[in-house]
């Protein structure tokens, strides 16, 4: 063997060398490559299920943890199974009062899982669950439904059962038509119309401006009525005040009355008791004359009465009744 030819060999055994080297590492890579894609991990919020050629391989869905595939032939599907929160884009919906109202909500549910499988193969496209495409428009159909049925005006004083009612109505749909389990609903937001709150701010001003005006009016009324009022208790002191003088002008006058008879009886009784003992007026006149003439000192009498050339002294006595001389008798 020539030296040309040896050279030659070892250069041949070089290159099989090299590539018996490279087809060991595409080998190593491959079977590298192989094992990681034969293997998946399912979160403890997910849920999973493999197909194989279109064929859902297993019945019940993968719960968390490390599984195993066919790589090239098998495909994983996921679904998020732990509570989720949807928030709803606002959207509008109509009153019984054709009244336009926004609605914000939010809606938070879970995934059971055997629901999982109804989810992933039998609602969109397979392995594919879109929230958005899927539970939105349950959730818009059944809260305008609720709404349709409400008067503008109440929607505010009703808005606790109204929610309760929208809540029922969504959860039911959703757990008829997918299975999801609902936990809660809340409307954040509930927005009128601007002409609705135009009109309705016109209205409150309207209303106000009728209970000042009424307000106003009683004010009036009860400022007049207290004038009244005033008016009647002075006229009512006036005759009671009236009445209380001619009360007592005749009071005063009665007593007067009483005093004067009092007073006649009283001298009818003096006289009665003066004359008794002469037994007759006439003996008692004499008797005042008599007593008249001894005391008379001599003056000429400042009365005098009678007729002819003779003179009687005329003693003054007090006017005695005919009652008082009869009851002496």
């Amino acid at each position: 063997m020539t030296k040309a030819q040896e050279i030659a060999n070892v250069q041949n055994d070089i290159v099989l060398t090299g590539l018996r080297h490279r087809t060991t590492i595409v080998g190593i890579t491959l079977c590298v490559l192989a094992m990681y894609g034969s293997v998946f991990v399912v979160n403890p919020t997910e849920r999973a299920n493999v197909r194989r050629f279109g064929t859902v391989q297993y019945h019940t869905p993968l719960a968390s943890g490390l599984h195993f595939k066919i790589p090239m032939l098998d495909t994983v599907d996921r679904l998020q199974v732990s509570l989720t929160t949807l928030h709803v884009p606002d959207f509008d919906v109509m009153t019984v009062d054709n009244q336009k109202v926004t609605l914000s909500i939010n809606y938070n549910f879970t995934i059971p899982d055997n629901a999982v499988n109804h989810i992933l193969y039998e609602v969109g496209r397979s392995g594919d669950f879109d929230t958005d495409s899927s539970v939105l428009p349950v959730v818009k159909d059944r809260t305008a439904r609720v709404f349709a049925g409400q008067n503008m005006v109440t929607v505010n004083a009703n808005r606790e059962k109204i929610q309760e009612n929208v809540e029922h109505s969504v959860s039911e749909a959703i757990r008829e038509i997918f299975g999801i389990q609902a936990h809660s609903l809340q409307i954040s937001a509930i927005t009128p119309s601007p002409a609705f709150m135009q009109s309705n701010e016109l209205a409150v001003k309207a209303k106000n401006d009728a209970v000042a005006a009424e307000n106003q009016k009683r004010t009036v009324q009860y400022q007049a009525d207290q004038s009244v009022i005033k008016a009647q208790g002075a006229a009512d002191a006036a005759i009671q005040n009236a009445r209380g003088r001619a009360q007592s002008v005749l009071l005063e006058a009665e007593a007067n009355k009483q005093k004067l008879v009092l007073e006649g009886q009283g001298q009818a009784a003096r006289i009665r008791a003066e004359i008794e003992p002469f037994g007759a007026p006439d003996k008692y006149i004499q008797y005042l004359q008599a007593l008249a003439v001894t005391k008379w000192n001599g003056q000429q009498p400042q009365i005098v009465a009678g007729s002819g050339g003779s003179l009687n002294v005329v003693v003054p006595m007090p006017t005695m009744s005919s009652s008082a001389v009869t009851g002496s008798k």
